[in-house]
């Protein structure tokens, strides 16, 4: 299925991008619905004139990047957000790459089995509910965790093929944003001759977590949870700002309004704003056994105010596989500097050097320190 997204010309410059959208054919690997053919979805986002050069036969090597969303925000309003400039995928895209990002199972507009009825969520859950959906009698329909990381890197694998073959290239890079660097990060590990740079934006690392699945897989559980507009936006994210004129005022409003046009039941679940649902999952395989594997060079940025900074920094420690490793550590960035005014041009700035040239502030390796915009300290 391919269609071309309606919304081309509201964002600076958005008039010179091509945005399809597409559902790429997977057989799941997911408990829920193994073996059935489902469709992944799939933005691209190219400049006019890239098309025109790939259409003529040019083979885009080296400049195509695929985008992986973290643990609760599809990837729409994490990479392609519509306000203003912060768009990352219209950022490198006009600077001549091939972007990409995908929605896993249990987000956006790919397939969320066992997500879309009430009945599979808790009861604290089932609170906050409207009265008519929360008054519902029902009993758990599905009581086992929805996915876990291998299924997630079947999805990737997929996706990677995809694009691979799409554009006529060796390798991918990878953007991975939160629990996006696990995928990412994990996958890169696994598939080295298939990625060819990667960029972990604030990455979730656990060095000592497990390296095989649990022993009962899939674990007891919900296939979801939900989380308020109020938890992501204040609890989550204001209350971790730190500098004056660090949000742009209008954008929070944007993104909730972009998460809820891709949660197409939870945005009627609690009027009239809507709720976010969660997919649940078991995480193994993301520890120092597998990143001392990643032999792709690698960026690492965090903010000074996210909680997942030990994590990024353990991360780049335990890197060995490589030489050509960077860590920047913003100053004014929470875990949500994607959408920060602080910190978000550094942001797309920072990738495109490395995505382009695999060097920051064109040196391969090493670690920084920046401040409110990007301007470089240390």
């Amino acid at each position: 299925m391919l269609a071309i997204s309606p919304v081309l010309a509201q964002q600076t410059n958005q008039s010179q991008f091509l945005t399809i959208d597409r559902f790429v054919p997977h057989w799941s690997t997911v408990p829920s619905n193994r073996g059935q053919r489902v469709g992944l979805f799939v933005r691209e986002k190219l400049a006019y004139e890239t098309e025109q050069q790939i259409a003529s036969g040019e083979t885009p090597e080296g400049r195509v990047v695929l985008f992986i969303h973290g643990v609760s925000v599809p990837s729409i309003p994490d990479f392609d957000l519509d306000f203003g400039d912060y768009s990352w995928m219209a950022f490198l895209a006009a600077a001549g790459f091939d972007t990409f990002a995908m929605d896993q199972t249990g987000y956006g507009y790919s397939p969320q089995p066992a997500m879309d009825t009430p009945c599979n969520l808790s009861e604290a859950d089932r609170d906050l509910l409207d009265e008519r959906l929360a008054a519902v009698s029902c009993g758990t329909q599905y009581s086992s965790v929805l996915t876990s990381s291998q299924t997630d890197w079947d999805e990737m694998d997929r996706v990677v093929d995809f694009i691979r073959q799409l554009r006529g290239v060796e390798r991918v890079s990878l953007v991975g944003w939160s629990l996006g660097g696990l995928r990412a990060g994990g996958y890169a590990a696994r598939f080295p001759d298939k990625v060819d740079k990667l960029v972990l934006y604030a990455p979730f690392y656990q060095p000592g977590s497990p390296s095989t699945p649990p022993d009962v897989y899939p674990e007891d559980g919900l296939a979801m949870s939900l989380q308020t507009e109020e938890a992501l936006m204040r609890d989550r994210w204001l209350s971790n700002v730190a500098c004056e004129d660090q949000v742009e005022p209008g954008i929070q409003e944007r993104v909730w309004q972009t998460i809820m046009a891709f949660d197409r039941y939870g945005s009627s679940w609690l009027g009239p704003r809507g709720v976010m649902r969660v997919r649940s999952a078991s995480y193994w395989g993301w520890n120092s056994e597998s990143t001392a594997q990643i032999e792709t060079p690698s960026l690492i940025v965090v903010g000074l105010e996210d909680g997942l900074l030990p994590g990024a920094e353990a991360l780049y420690r335990d890197i060995r596989g490589t030489e050509k490793k960077v860590l920047v550590r913003m100053e004014c960035a929470t875990h949500f500097a994607v959408w920060e005014a602080s910190q978000y041009r550094f942001l797309h700035e920072a990738s495109l050097e490395w995505l382009t040239n695999g060097r920051y502030r064109d040196i391969g390796s090493g670690e920084f320190r920046v401040g409110f915009g990007g301007v470089a300290i240390d």
